[in-house]
Parts: structure tokens; C-alpha cells; sequence
């Protein structure tokens, strides 16, 4: 009877060792699986620094500017591929930036508040958003007074993100592409100015409110092939003119069959991917956009051979949709480019005609590490709201180093080399002579003067800072962590 009662504890110590044990086991493989992927993580911020400075990756040259901008560029990368790998999940989607004050790649556009968030192609999820006064978007006439909507908002399903791969392959393989998009034009609004987003892989019958394909037959041009492609995010970009008045949407994107469940808690394996793909896709980010400017726009150089580079130099080329045709660009939206090589006492004077006034227009000048200089603390960049038409019909943009004294300077932060580029954005659909013609002219700054209007306006030390003022107060709201 004894050995009877005796035998029950040493059964349920059996059954505990055994627990323990196994559990031991498990815990050292969680232990060598993420040593193991801790080390590939830190080989890849290794391979990364080495694309800031191995001429074989053709960064800028390693000047004391260019390898700070350099090194910040890629911890601005690290932070955007931590957050995006390890918050972001279609089944309990949110809003993650993609581009802010750090994190800056992909030659943003400086008025613009980029945020995306994952999806699952067949799966339906409903954005809510709400925007202060809207009349603009209905009119595109400038100058409603007080607390307004952006001056346009774009919504796009694309297939995924540019540059994960490293290779400029992947432009013809069409691995990024836009599926579908609405924008502030179409956007159907309550009188408050709410609106509902259903995104799905097909529209349910009936369902008359805004809608979004998560997935579509799509012809890639460079293979010939058409396929069903499926949408891995979806891109929101927040595009400001008059940066003093106009506040951000309100959003929210919830997945319609997971709205109130739990997100099951991180295991090893699920971190241990993503220190994998973070090393992995870091450098390939670098390399990507260094080659992009090297082959695809020939910053350095004409490389084919063919005498004519797509970023002329001291020059600028004509409005047309961009080349890529990915998911990185706008929906609708058209670019016009080319490359600044200055001396200090000289000035780019960029002449742009339109004859159809954009309902967004905007000038943007970009570093040689393909993202845009400090925007909040220098007038970097100017909207269509920031510099009105001249009393010529044209608008007129001065790209220095140093200030001009007068209306349109674009200031290039000190730097003498770098990319300017343009986006156009038309409320209908628009013929080739209906967009803007535009023209460059090399001058020194003491001649300005002679190659702009000449009431075009004169700007005071004062005046400047003032402007300036107005950017850092509205980037501040824009880009606020609270």
C-alpha cells in the first residue's frame, strides 16, 4: 500500500523532469536560432556600410558630407525595416511610416507624408479617415482661408516595395507595380468630410462606396506577360501645397475578420525571420538606388554611350509619367528631372510654362544619396501654394547654394552637386501639348536679375526666416511622435 501511495509523486516528478526537458531543449534551439540570425543581422549592417563606401556599389564620393549623410541614410533605413518587419502584419494591419525626417529614400517628395500598411491579397479591409475642409479637392482652386485638407491624397495597392532585391532586374520583372488607386478627387464624403475605403480582391455586388482592388491581371510591358498580381500593402500619400493651413487625415485601416481578435505573441522563429530579412534587404536597399542613379538616370556619367543621360546636367527634361511605371510612384502623376552641378556664385534658373495650371505642382531638389535634403530647416523644396505663377504666366525656380534675395530660391543646403526634380499632378486626364514646358539657364547669381520678370518679388533676411519658420512649425506637426 505504501509503495502504491509512493509511486504517484514519483510519477508526477517523472512527468515534471520530462516537461522541463523538453522544454530545455526548445529554449536552446530558440538560443542558437537567434544567435545565429543576430550574426547574419550583423553581417548585413557590415555589407551595408560597405555599399556607402566600395566605389564597386558607386556611392557619392566620400566626402566628410556625403559619408555623414551616408551613414545616417542607412541607420534611417534600419529604423524603417525594424518597424516595418516587426509591427506590421495583414492580419492586424496599422500605419506605419514609410518615409519621415530619418528615414528618407526613393527621392521623396518633400511635401508629402508617406505612411503604408500591409495587406493580404484576399483578405477585406476597411480604411475610415476623415479630412478638414475638402473644397479644394472639388474645385482645385488655391486659397481657401483656415484649417483645410491636404491639397491631394492618394491611396494605391502595390505588390511590394522597390529595391528588395538589389538588382535594377527587378524594374523589368515588374516586381513593384500599382494595382489599383483612388485619390481625393473621387473620394466619396459624408457632410463631415468622413469617408470609408472597402479594399478587397473583388467588389462585393451591390457595394456602391469607395473601393480598392487588392489584386488584378497586370501586364508586365517589359516581359509581355500578363498574371495575377496580389497587393502586399497599401501606399497613402498625404501631399501638402499650403504647408501653414493644411492638416493631415485622420485614418484608421482595420482587416474586417480579425477587427477585435489577438495578435498571438512573438515566438524566436517569427524574430529570427525578421533579423534575416532585415540583413538581407539592407544592403540590396543601398546598392538598388546606388545603381538606379548610376545606370538607369546616368548621374555620373552617359553610360551607354548613346549622348543623352535621363538627369541632364544644368538642365531639366520634359513632364512625363516616370520610367520605373512601379509601385514607387505616384498614381496619375507626371516628373520632369535632371542634375544641378554648381559653383558657389551660380544659380539654376528653372522656367516651367503650364498651360493647364496642375491642381499639384511641386519643385524638389535631391541629394547624390537619392533622398531629399533637410526640408524643415531650409526651403529645400517649394509647392505650387509656395510659389505662385509670375505675372508672366511661368514659374520661375532659382537652385543656389546662397540666396538670391528674391522669390523662388531653392536652397541646396550648402551642396553644389545634387538631382532637382518635379511632380505634376492634373485633375483630368491630360494631353501631351497641355503639360508644362520647361527650360534651364547656367547664370552667376550677381545676374540673376535679367533672366527672371521683373516684378518678381524681392525677399528681406527677415522675410526668409519667416519662411522658414512656417516649414519647421507645420514638418513638426506633420511628422509629430505624440
Amino acid at each position: 500500500m505504501l509503495s502504491r501511495f509512493l509511486a504517484i509523486p514519483f510519477l508526477a516528478l517523472l512527468t515534471l523532469y520530462s516537461s522541463n526537458h523538453i522544454k530545455a531543449d526548445a529554449d536552446k534551439e530558440a538560443v542558437a536560432r537567434l544567435d545565429k540570425s543576430w550574426s547574419g543581422f550583423m553581417a548585413g549592417l557590415e555589407q551595408a556600410k560597405e555599399s556607402l563606401v566600395n566605389p564597386k556599389y558607386f556611392p557619392p564620393e566620400s566626402t566628410d558630407r556625403n559619408l555623414a549623410e551616408g551613414y545616417r541614410y542607412m541607420l534611417g533605413h534600419i529604423s524603417r525595416m525594424i518597424e516595418l518587419e516587426m509591427r506590421q502584419d495583414p492580419e492586424f494591419p496599422e500605419f506605419h511610416r514609410a518615409v519621415d525626417m530619418l528615414r528618407k529614400w526613393t527621392a521623396e517628395n518633400p511635401d508629402t507624408m508617406y505612411i503604408s500598411a500591409a495587406l493580404d491579397a484576399d483578405a477585406y479591409y476597411r480604411v475610415t479617415g476623415q479630412a478638414a475642409n475638402t473644397l479644394e479637392w472639388k474645385t482645385s482652386e488655391r486659397g481657401v482661408v483656415g484649417p483645410k485638407a491636404p491639397r491631394l491624397v492618394t491611396f494605391q495597392t502595390t505588390t511590394d516595395y522597390p529595391g528588395r532585391t538589389g538588382d535594377l532586374k527587378e524594374m523589368a520583372l515588374c516586381n513593384s507595380q500599382t494595382l489599383d488607386f483612388a485619390n481625393s478627387f473621387s473620394l466619396q464624403l459624408d457632410k463631415d468630410n468622413r469617408f470609408e475605403i472597402l479594399i478587397g480582391p473583388e467588389r462585393p455586388k451591390d457595394y456602391q462606396g469607395n473601393f480598392i482592388l487588392s489584386q488584378k491581371e497586370m501586364l508586365c510591358p517589359a516581359t509581355g506577360k500578363t498574371e495575377l498580381r496580389k497587393a502586399t500593402g497599401l501606399t497613402v500619400r498625404k501631399i501638402f501645397s499650403d504647408w501653414e493651413n493644411e492638416k493631415t487625415l485622420e485614418l484608421d485601416i482595420v482587416r474586417l475578420d480579425k477587427e477585435g481578435h489577438s495578435r498571438p505573441p512573438i515566438t524566436s522563429e517569427f524574430v529570427s525571420q525578421k533579423l534575416d530579412k532585415i540583413a538581407k534587404e539592407l544592403p540590396n536597399q543601398i546598392r538598388f538606388w546606388n545603381y538606379l542613379q548610376e545606370y538607369a538616370m546616368e548621374l555620373r556619367a552617359d553610360v551607354n554611350g548613346d549622348g543623352v543621360r535621363p538627369m541632364p546636367v544644368n538642365d531639366i527634361n520634359q513632364p512625363a509619367l516616370p520610367f520605373t511605371a512601379g509601385g514607387a510612384a505616384g498614381a496619375k502623376q507626371y516628373y520632369a528631372a535632371g542634375k544641378f552641378e554648381l559653383k558657389e556664385d551660380e544659380a539654376l534658373v528653372i522656367k516651367v510654362t503650364a498651360p493647364v495650371e496642375p491642381h499639384y505642382v511641386g519643385f524638389q531638389l535631391g541629394t547624390l544619396w537619392f533622398e531629399g535634403p533637410d526640408q524643415q530647416n531650409y526651403v529645400s523644396s517649394l509647392s505650387g501654394h509656395q510659389l505662385p505663377v509670375s505675372s508672366d504666366g511661368s514659374r520661375y525656380y532659382i537652385v543656389a547654394a546662397k540666396d538670391p534675395g528674391y522669390q523662388g530660391w531653392v536652397s541646396t543646403t550648402g551642396l553644389l552637386e545634387g538631382t532637382h526634380s518635379m511632380r505634376f499632378v492634373f485633375r483630368n486626364d491630360t494631353e501631351k501639348k497641355q503639360l508644362p514646358e520647361t527650360s534651364a539657364f547656367l547664370v552667376n547669381l550677381e545676374d540673376i536679375e535679367t533672366f527672371l520678370p521683373s516684378d518678381t518679388p524681392k525677399i528681406t533676411t527677415k522675410q526668409r526666416a519667416e519662411e522658414i519658420a512656417v516649414r519647421q512649425k507645420h514638418i513638426k506637426y506633420r511628422w509629430r511622435g505624440y
